[in-house]
C-alpha cells in the first residue's frame, strides 16, 4: 500500500481542529481541497476514514488506525533526527514538555539550565498546564513528555518513572498546629483554605480523601496558581494543600510549614513522568529524563 504523506498530515490537521474549514483557515488552504485529498487518501486505503453526517470530525477505527501510522512514523523521524544529532557536533533540536504549576520552583530551574548548558543548540518549550490539558497534548504528540500528578487511566499513556510526594498541609511556621506530625480532615476543615480548583489532580485527590473521611472541603480562596496560593499561605490568611517540594524554598526559610494529613490516600501520592505509549525518545530527550529523575524526583522508581 501507498500512502500519501501530505494527504494523511492534511486529516490529521483537520481531526485535530475538528473540520475541514477550521483546517483550512490554519492551513491557508480552500476546504475543497482538503476535502478532495482526504477522499483519495480514503481510495488509497480502501477504508472510510471519517464518520459521515456529522458538523465534528470523527475518526472511524480505519481513521485512527491511519492516525496511529502516522504518529509513529512522525516519531520515527524523531528518533531518527535525535540520533543523526547526537552523532554530529552540533546537538541541534528541541525539546517540549509540560508540567503542573507545583512543579515550578528551584530544582526545576536548575535542571533545566544543566540540560541546556550540556545541549547548547537545542532549543525548549515549557507548558505549564492542568491535567485534562497534559493528557491531549501528549496524545497527539504535542510534547514529548509530562510530569503530573496522574491516575494513570488512559492506555496510551504511560509512566516511565514515579517518585513518592505525599500531599502535606502548607501552614505558616508560626502557627500552633505547625507543631503538630500531623492532622485530620476535622482540624483542617476548622481553617480557612486556599486550594487549587477541581480541574487540578491535587484537588481531586484532596476532595476524594476528605469524602472518604466523612467530610467536604470548602476553601474560601481558589486559584489555578501555586504562587498565589503560597503567598495567601505566607501572609497566614489560610492553609493550602501541595506536596512539600512545591514550597521548598518557605520551608527551607523558615516561613511555612508542612504537617502530614492522617488519610493514607495522600500519603500514597506520585509524580510521574509521563508519555505516549511507544513513544521512542532521541538520546537528547533521554539525557533530559535522567537528569529530572536524578535532580528532580531523586526518589523515583522506574515504572
Amino acid at each position: 500500500m501507498k500512502l500519501d504523506d501530505r494527504r494523511i498530515a492534511l486529516l490529521y490537521e483537520a481531526w485535530r481542529h475538528g473540520s475541514m474549514r477550521a483546517a483550512a483557515d490554519v492551513l491557508d488552504l480552500a476546504p475543497s481541497s482538503i476535502s478532495r485529498q482526504i477522499a483519495r487518501l480514503e481510495e488509497e486505503t480502501g477504508a472510510s476514514l471519517i464518520e459521515p453526517g456529522r458538523r465534528e470530525i470523527r475518526l472511524t477505527e480505519a481513521g485512527h488506525a491511519v492516525m496511529d501510522y502516522f504518529r509513529a512514523r512522525r516519531a520515527g523521524v524523531d528518533e531518527l533526527e535525535g540520533r543523526l544529532q547526537d552523532l554530529s557536533s552540533g546537538r541541534s533540536g528541541h525539546v517540549h514538555l509540560a508540567l503542573g504549576e507545583g512543579f515550578l520552583g528551584p530544582a526545576l530551574y536548575d535542571t533545566l539550565d544543566s540540560f541546556m548548558d550540556g545541549f547548547p543548540g537545542m532549543t525548549l518549550s515549557v507548558s505549564v498546564t492542568d491535567t485534562t490539558q497534559m493528557v491531549r497534548l501528549l496524545l497527539e504528540d504535542e510534547v514529548h513528555f509530562g510530569l503530573g500528578f496522574h491516575s494513570l487511566s488512559h492506555p496510551q499513556i504511560v509512566s516511565r518513572y514515579r517518585a513518592p510526594v505525599p500531599l502535606m498541609a502548607i501552614m505558616r511556621a508560626d502557627r500552633p498546629l505547625a507543631r503538630r506530625e500531623s492532622i485530620g480532615f476535622d482540624a483542617l476543615c476548622r481553617e480557612p483554605l486556599a486550594l487549587m480548583g477541581q480541574s487540578f489532580r491535587i484537588r481531586q485527590m484532596l476532595d476524594a480523601a476528605a469524602l472518604d473521611s466523612g467530610h467536604s472541603i470548602a476553601p474560601g480562596f481558589t486559584s489555578n496558581s501555586i504562587a498565589l496560593l503560597t503567598r495567601t499561605a505566607v501572609a497566614g490568611r489560610a492553609l493550602t494543600v501541595l506536596p512539600a517540594f512545591s514550597v521548598s524554598a518557605e520551608i527551607a526559610s523558615g516561613t511555612l510549614a508542612g504537617v502530614a494529613i492522617e488519610a493514607p490516600q495522600l500519603q500514597a501520592v506520585y509524580v510521574h513522568l509521563l508519555a505516549r505509549r511507544n513513544r521512542v525518545f532521541p538520546p537528547h530527550l533521554g539525557s533530559l529524563i535522567e537528569q529530572i529523575r536524578t535532580r528532580l524526583l531523586p526518589s523515583a522508581l522506574k515504572a
